[in-house]
């Protein structure tokens, strides 16, 4: 069992597509992507997306008012304060400009690239260069999977590895099917007023998933 289950992972395939063929056309008319919209909400935030962004602390426990939602075959945090606020049926977005903002986003952005709207979630929460044309090519070629048939873990824990204000890197505790868990970590970035993810150069999502005996150094969902 790997995270697998829940992005499909392009690494390996052989890219024949570039990112700009297979995104054509693709319109994304919720979180405002580059380069088709402008944002026009106050600094530089789709105009409808307000969040509140006063507290830049690091969190030492889960939000308290988070939520969990059904996405596509796994529970997501969700969360009032900090994100996503939009949570429409295309894509999932709106996240507060905070650690926590950036830990919702870590968890919420990387499942969605499983779903059916893969590409317009590519081309709007995903920081745009030659890792993403890289992704998108590769998965544009990948063999489907059904999320709703494969075993997959569930969120427990996550804790902040860094976060500057523009960027962050979250690590993701999940149950493992096979006993024990699962960790591996996501890089998000600020940018076009929302966050998106940070792909490695080869565009791989996860730097690696291991398996871990205990939860020991992440801070627990308790749900």
């Amino acid at each position: 069992m790997s995270l697998v289950a829940l992005v499909v992972d392009p690494k390996g395939a052989e890219v024949t597509a570039s990112s700009e063929e297979t995104l054509t056309g693709l319109g994304g008319p919720l979180s405002p992507g580059d380069p088709q919209h402008v944002r026009t909400g106050p600094g530089g935030r789709p105009e409808n997306c307000r969040t509140d962004d006063r507290d830049t602390a690091r969190p030492t426990t889960a939000p308290t008012d988070v939520k969990w939602q059904q996405l596509l075959a796994i529970m997501a945090p969700t969360s009032p304060s900090a994100g996503p606020l939009h949570t429409d049926a295309t894509m999932w977005w709106c996240f507060a400009h905070t650690p926590t903002g950036a830990v919702l986003a870590a968890h919420v952005i990387p499942v969605q690239l499983s779903g059916v709207s893969w590409r317009i979630v590519a081309e709007q929460q995903v920081v745009p260069g030659e890792a993403r044309d890289s992704f998108v090519a590769n998965k544009a070629q990948a063999e489907e999977k059904n999320l709703e048939e494969s075993a997959v873990g569930r969120f427990v824990g996550f804790s902040v590895a860094s976060y500057s204000g523009d960027s962050a890197t979250v690590r993701l505790l999940l149950t493992n099917p096979m006993g024990g868990y699962l960790s591996t970590s996501v890089s998000v970035r600020w940018r076009d007023g929302d966050w998106k993810v940070a792909l490695l150069d080869d565009g791989s999502l996860y730097p690696s998933v291991k398996n871990q005996a205990t939860p020991n150094g992440f801070i627990m969902w308790g749900a």
